[in-house]
């Protein structure tokens, strides 16, 4: 069944609203607990601890709840939206919100904010996700999919650019509280679209079935479990392509996160406004969250050229060599430095945005291994997040106390320039980040070995 431009615009609706508020949440949530509400180290590291255990632990949860129950929420993708939408978006607004300056207070917001952030996030995305694959289950009507929802994720990274100057950077917070409650009055906007308009193939068919043509008909999607939540589970982590792209990914979080986290905290003390314009890297710090997206849409061609598999190895080549050559020649050149943390970001983020192909393979694969009727692609991608996802908890924990030894947590005022050796900390810590974690990468992603249908799937780029 093809898929109609009702249908791509309500996907892509979705794919805005998210990016809109994911990427503001983690480009600030850090700066602003550390810098404006001055959180104690302790209370942070718990934070992180505990919501390191919800975020693994949810997505397996809210699967089960999205495919095995018939609530009110979620009878259809759809529905899980539209009802699920608001909250997500209310959830964006509360970290911006201070409760007090007492130390358990600051400590109990994050906590709260982490864990009713996650709580949507998961809920949400599973829904998207599952959305993506029900709409049509051709291959080319994915791959349209897949290329429009880049363009809707350029729009949607437009968030961070927007604050940053709404803000000036942060030093208006009332304008940034502003600002953020404006972007989740609009992502509210674009979920409830989406929740009105997109109808998945299933959902079409039980309507044609039934002769009711009306969008707010009572339909429900056929949830049946042939098999235990364990048995597939077992089925999946014996896979060798499953271990290596987890591994791949799990390094890949821990760097996304601290790119995401820490680019803004850490240039603001390698880059000073007499190096570099505040009003330039107001600019910088928007493009590092679009740049992806726009690599991946003009850089299709090289993808169908040679593959997935190789372009995402080649961007752990390029994250090693870049990290070494800057440590070699970039101190203390604060344009060079811009530039790499740019290429980074962009080369990091784009090569995630490829990720869905991997395991899309890997649960075709496992159809055919087990001679199922249909891919159990939601296990294969719930698995991947119960693993992958404790390393967005541990990325800010390990950085955060290695910047706290330099002296980082004694510089309550961010306007305030820290010592040289924190400087020269971070720095190193900017370069041996990329460098150590491409080389791992590399090596895991090198046992994936699900190759004969990479070039079948890219060439219909």
């Amino acid at each position: 069944m093809a898929l109609t431009t009702q249908s791509i615009l309500a996907y892509c609706a979705s794919i805005t609203a998210f990016s809109l508020i994911s990427g503001a949440f983690s480009f600030y949530y850090v700066k602003v607990f550390m810098n404006f509400y001055h959180i104690d180290e302790k209370w942070f590291q718990m934070s992180q601890v505990l919501f390191m255990i919800w975020n693994a632990i949810n997505d397996p949860l809210f699967a089960y709840v999205q495919d095995s129950t018939n609530l009110s929420f979620t009878k259809t993708r759809r529905e899980s939206i539209m009802y699920s939408g608001p909250l997500f978006a209310l959830s964006f607004i509360i970290p911006w919100i201070p409760w007090g300056h007492g130390t358990w207070i600051v400590g109990l917001h994050l906590i709260v904010a982490l864990f009713i952030w996650d709580t949507m996030f998961t809920f949400v995305g599973l829904a998207v996700c599952s959305l993506f694959s029900e709409l049509s289950k051709e291959t080319n009507d994915r791959i349209t999919l897949t290329r429009f929802a880049e363009v809707a994720r350029l729009f949607g990274g437009t968030s961070v650019l927007f604050l940053e100057f709404t803000s000036d950077s942060l030093h208006n917070f009332r304008a940034f509280q502003i600002t953020t409650a404006f972007l989740a009055l609009v992502s509210w906007t674009l979920f409830r679209y989406t929740g009105k308009n997109a109808h998945t193939e299933y959902d079409l068919k039980e309507m044609n079935l039934t002769e009711k043509k009306d969008g707010d008909v009572d339909i429900s999607h056929a949830k049946t479990m042939d098999e235990s939540y364990c048995k597939q589970t077992c089925q999946i982590l014996s896979d060798r392509n499953f271990i290596s792209f987890v591994i791949t990914n799990f390094f890949h979080q821990f760097h996304n996160t601290f790119l995401s986290n820490f680019t803004a905290i850490i240039c603001d003390q390698l880059i000073t406004e007499n190096d570099i314009p505040l009003s330039v890297r107001k600019t910088f710090y928007g493009a590092t969250t679009i740049s992806a997206s726009v690599l991946v849409i003009f850089g299709a061609p090289l993808i169908r050229r040679y593959s997935y598999f190789s372009v995402i190895r080649c961007s752990y080549m390029y994250t090693v060599v870049a990290g070494i050559v800057m440590y070699v020649w970039g101190w203390n050149k604060p344009w060079l430095l811009m530039l790499f943390v740019l290429l980074d970001s962009c080369v990091t983020f784009a090569s995630f945005s490829l990720f869905n192909m991997p395991l899309s393979d890997i649960a075709d694969d496992n159809m055919t291994k087990y001679k199922r009727k249909h891919p159990i692609s939601s296990m294969v991608f719930g698995t991947n997040a119960l693993i992958t996802k404790p390393a967005i908890s541990l990325a800010p924990m390990f950085v955060v106390a290695i910047l706290n030894l330099y002296g980082y947590s004694e510089l309550k005022d961010q306007k305030r320039e820290g010592s040289e050796e924190l400087r020269t900390a971070m720095f190193t810590l900017v370069c041996f980040y990329s460098v150590i974690i491409g080389a791992i990468q590399f090596i895991s992603w090198s046992f994936f070995s699900i190759r004969g249908k990479t070039n079948a799937i890219c060439t219909d780029f």
